[in-house]
């Protein structure tokens, strides 16, 4: 069985990027650009990571993170972020999150990440 990852990002160019990579390692990923259909999409699949940006319209990667957290304790979830300051970085990780990755992407990072976390 396939890992699967859910990618969430309201820059619908970045989720398609991160998902056509993920598809060339053979990892199946599922694509949300919004929080909102981030959580409708948790709510009715198993993943083994989520990627997900700290900044999205309409419910913020942070409500995200602590609501599927509530669902799931031991979610993996890994935060995308443009910047973070070393407040929002204890933030994040105090509501759960593994570890983050900045933008803009770096391949090899991602792997990385992906790859540890999965």
């Amino acid at each position: 069985m396939n890992k699967k990852v859910l990618i969430v990002d309201d820059e619908e160019e970045i989720v398609a990027f991160m998902g056509r990579f993920l598809k060339r390692l053979n990892i199946d990923s599922v694509l949300a650009v919004s929080g909102e259909e981030a959580l409708e999409k948790y709510s009715k699949d198993f993943f083994d990571c989520v990627f997900l940006d700290v900044h999205l319209g309409g419910i913020s990667g942070i409500e995200v993170l602590k609501r599927i957290k509530n669902v799931n304790p031991e979610a993996k979830v890994v935060i995308i972020t443009g910047s973070i300051s070393s407040d929002n970085q204890e933030k994040v990780l105090e509501y759960g999150a593994i570890d983050y990755l900045q933008k803009p992407i770096d391949l090899t990072n991602f792997k990385k990440k992906v790859l540890t976390y999965i």
